[in-house]
């Protein structure tokens, strides 16, 4: 983000308001997301039931975690990418979205500028074999990955899952990695909600029931009191 202070002009340094991680596993039919619906301030939950998942059309989600006022740039610039295919009469698929965004990651970092966010790209990527479930990861600095599972902040080391899932299975395994995050991270919160796409099942983010935990655990820490 820019602006101008006494003439001179100045590049963000540090993001003000932000989201925490976001977490996504591919399942046999699909992809889903999942992330909490808190904007911090500092430490402080700012702002409360903010979604940090986009829906850019019926085949692809864009979640992030970082500076919020960021990725309302990118939201808009991802906006007018969805014009100008549209214009041709094609809808912006998951792969497409994906290099456009490395890309302009890239080139934001690379003029000192970033953007303050960390970007995960789920989707559908429909061909003439039936199409395949599509996630790809981008860092601030434009490095970029497809994965079958992937998580950003604290939550990153937490996720790890190699076998293969339904969708029942694979909204059981973000929760409990969403309850994870919330015992190890202070800035995540129990509010969140989980988004899909699908083979058969269109773009669609909902809101889930908050998670409780468990904080009897707290007693095993040392420095609890």
């Amino acid at each position: 983000m820019d602006g101008k202070y006494g003439g001179y002009h100045t590049n963000t340094l540090n993001p003000t308001c932000t989201g925490t991680s976001v977490i996504a596993v591919v399942y046999d039919e699909g992809v889903a997301v999942m992330s909490d619906t808190v904007v911090s301030y500092g430490k402080s939950a700012r702002y409360k039931n903010v979604t940090r998942q986009y829906k850019v059309n019926d085949r692809v989600i864009v979640a992030f975690s970082g500076d919020h006022a960021d990725f309302h740039t990118l939201q808009n610039i991802i906006e007018r990418q969805v014009s100008k295919w549209a214009v041709v009469g094609q809808k912006l698929n998951p792969s497409a979205l994906y290099a456009f965004l490395t890309s302009l990651m890239y080139q934001s970092r690379c003029k000192m500028n970033p953007f303050w966010n960390t970007l995960i790209i789920a989707g559908w990527e429909d061909n003439e074999d039936g199409g395949k479930p599509f996630l790809g990861h981008i860092t601030q600095k434009g490095v970029a990955f497809e994965a079958k599972h992937t998580a950003t902040g604290i939550a990153s080391h937490l996720l790890t899952q190699k076998t293969a899932l339904n969708r029942a299975k694979a909204e059981s395994i973000l929760r409990r990695a969403v309850e994870l995050a919330i015992y190890h991270d202070c800035l995540a919160d129990n509010e969140f909600e989980i988004g899909v796409v699908g083979k058969t099942e269109k773009a669609s983010v909902h809101t889930q029931k908050p998670i409780i935990g468990d904080w009897s655990i707290a007693e095993t820490n040392c420095q609890y009191e």
